[in-house]
């Protein structure tokens, strides 16, 4: 037995070293002492927990950040090859956020309510703390060679991984998924070209899952912690860092308190055995009386984030954000999302420059085709399983997205559910099946298809 357990120590050893083979190198890449010492940092906390899992766990992990890297530079070059600038669009919301995190360290502030009410990156701004982040980025690297707009982007792989630390977690505790279905449904979600194509960029929506799922696993750690050793330590430090991302997350995007709501009360009810009809009647007068859809701007949400679908949408994207939410709107959504971004391989490789966005646009469309496949496996496990903590928590979130902020870049928010659901549903069923299942898939793709170019280009 020592010597299995050695062999898999040694191999793991070996996985991480080729680990630090990749972050020497990319740091290389990058030019920058700052991004080669912040990759260290992040590193040291990384591989030591990465270490203590198995050696397919550790295998796993290793390919998402090596893929993650690759991914990273593929896309940083193939907007710097097309708009002369690593941004998205050529520069969008990623840039911005770092000039606001440039305005933020300039001023020399760390609290975000500050930062809001001193009006220098604006009184109504919405995501404070992520520029504060960003100012701590640029204040570590002007201890050495200054600021690289690879850092933030490095900090997204490593924010990804711990993402699926946490998600690994819930998927053992609260699912009845088995070893293999866990790690194919992390493996999944992290090198899906879209998560992949999300991450590579500064945005705030890999940054904010991690504080969003770190809530509930800290409610989880504290409810566990009763009777073991140690106990008031542990449930102090765990409650000071659960005000912490409380905290953050409400200058970060703060209705995201709402999926950790939901996600807590789903992780204490299965702690304690509490019914989930329970749960539902027991939030309803929560919110009444904490009037928790004004406070958290949920309302605002809905309505922004539709009109600005609106603003740039065409075809079918039109049809289905001008109707009501009730009772055809949420339907038509939950369909939309499920075939989006819908693969539309006839506009590619027509401009040399733009020859690494449309690589990156071809994976992301093989992605969504996965994805599109999976819709008869994902409807069969929630048909077949019913309302289980996976199938609640995945709903929970999918719904909400589709309702209030539907963009490309949160469909990372309910990712990781989807995936799990649709991995089981694939995996527990005969081949035959799944077969019969994946035929109707292909030619549902082929019907959208059809329509999808009818509603593009005629209507």
């Amino acid at each position: 037995m020592n010597v299995i357990r050695q062999y898999s120590i040694n191999k793991n050893g070996a996985v991480g070293l080729v680990m630090l083979i990749f972050i020497l190198l990319s740091s290389i890449l990058t030019l920058s002492l700052s991004v080669f010492v912040l990759q260290w940092l992040l590193a040291s906390i990384t591989i030591p927990f990465l270490l203590k899992k198995d050696h397919e766990a550790v295998k796993t992990y290793s390919l998402i950040f090596i893929v993650s890297l690759i991914f990273m530079f593929l896309v940083y070059y193939g907007n710097e090859l097309y708009y002369g600038q690593p941004y998205y669009a050529g520069g969008s919301d990623d840039m911005k956020y770092e000039e606001w995190g440039h305005d933020v360290y300039n001023a020399n502030m760390l609290n975000p309510y500050r930062v809001v009410k001193s009006g220098i990156i604006g009184q109504f701004h919405n995501s404070p703390f992520f520029a504060v982040y960003i100012s701590l980025l640029i204040r570590l690297s002007s201890f050495f060679d200054g600021y690289s707009t690879f850092m933030p982007r490095i900090v997204n792989i490593y924010l990804l991984i711990w993402v699926c630390f946490i998600m690994e977690y819930f998927l053992r505790k609260y699912t009845k998924l088995n070893e293999q279905k866990i790690l194919i449904s992390i493996a999944f979600f992290a090198l899906t070209p879209n998560i992949q194509y999300i991450n590579s960029y500064i945005f705030r929506d890999t940054f904010n899952l991690l504080q969003i799922l770190a809530i509930p696993y800290l409610v989880d750690r504290i409810l566990r912690a009763r009777g073991s050793r140690h106990f008031r330590r542990k449930t102090i430090l765990y409650l000071l860092a659960l005000v912490f991302f409380i905290f953050t997350m409400y200058f970060t995007r703060r209705n995201s308190l709402a999926f950790s709501g939901v996600l807590s009360l789903l992780v204490i009810s299965e702690i304690y055995k509490i019914k989930k009809r329970n749960i539902k009647i027991a939030l309803v007068p929560i919110l009444i009386l904490t009037n928790a859809v004004e406070g958290l701007n949920i309302g605002k949400y809905i309505s922004g984030y539709t009109s600005y679908v609106l603003s740039g949408s065409d075809g079918l994207s039109r049809i289905v954000f001008s109707q009501a939410l009730l009772p055809a709107g949420v339907f038509l959504r939950a369909a939309y999302a499920l075939i989006s971004p819908f693969p539309n391989f006839l506009t590619l490789f027509k401009e040399p420059t733009k020859i690494l966005l449309d690589i990156i646009t071809f994976l992301v469309y093989l992605g969504v085709l996965a994805q599109i496949l999976a819709i008869p496996f994902i409807l069969r496990r929630i048909a077949r399983v019913g309302f289980d903590w996976l199938t609640i928590s995945f709903l929970s979130f999918f719904l909400a997205v589709i309702i209030a902020t539907f963009t490309f870049r949160h469909v990372i928010l309910y990712f990781p559910f989807l995936v799990a659901v649709a991995v089981d549903g694939y995996k527990s069923i005969e081949i035959n099946d799944s077969r019969v299942l994946l035929f109707a898939a292909w030619i549902a793709v082929i019907c959208m298809g059809l329509l999808y170019t009818v509603l593009k280009f005629v209507m």
